[in-house]
């Protein structure tokens, strides 16, 4: 119900949240097919990585952090690898090096990329279930602003974006912000 009200609240044009969104197909490190936009739980959170961004392996602590707090029966999250040329066995090295907390999905069609609008890793994107079932892009940009430019680290976040985003949609509420530029190394394009 909460997803309900919240997701009404997030239909608005300015967001372009509601458009039809591509079918996620993407892969598992095994190999099998699988989209996290069609998952049962009502709140969906991906966090695009690589294991060749420095940013992105920074954030590691945090996303375990987070991860931690999160209700499974409500929300599922997925890490998700954009690079089309990072094999299943480098993303399963990179999760245990890091102790990343999510299942790893490959996405070398950029299908989550263009749905969750992602542009850099870390980047990350919350969605939530309509009425109808159809998966409505909450949020997505940065998870906090530890990091608000190149060569620049806080030692402390002071605005946590993800977690925000997360409390209120998790209260039945819309986010406080729909996005927030993610700073980060920058996802290729394959086309």
């Amino acid at each position: 119900m909460a997803a309900s009200m919240f997701a009404l609240a997030l239909g608005c044009p300015a967001s372009g949240t509601r458009d039809e969104l591509p079918r996620a197909a993407v892969f598992t490190t095994d190999g099998g097919a699988f989209d996290p936009l069609t998952a049962s739980v009502p709140i969906v959170v991906l966090a695009f990585v690589t294991p060749d961004c420095p940013i992105s392996n920074r954030y590691a602590p945090e996303l375990r952090r987070i991860a931690s707090t999160l209700p499974p029966d409500r929300v599922g999250a997925w890490l998700v690898y954009p690079d089309p040329d990072v094999a299943a066995d480098a993303i399963e090295r990179h999760r245990s090096e890091y102790a990343l907390p999510w299942p790893a999905l490959r996405d070398p069609e950029h299908r989550l990329v263009s749905a969750a609008q992602a542009r850099v890793t870390p980047e990350v994107a919350v969605f939530v279930r309509a009425d109808d079932g159809t998966p409505v892009l909450a949020y997505h940009g940065r998870i906090d602003d530890r990091v608000p430019e190149f060569g620049r680290i806080r030692a402390q976040a002071s605005e946590h974006d993800l977690e925000d985003a997360l409390a209120a949609i998790l209260g039945g509420e819309a986010p406080p912000r729909a996005s927030a530029v993610a700073v980060g190394c920058p996802i290729d394009d394959l086309r």
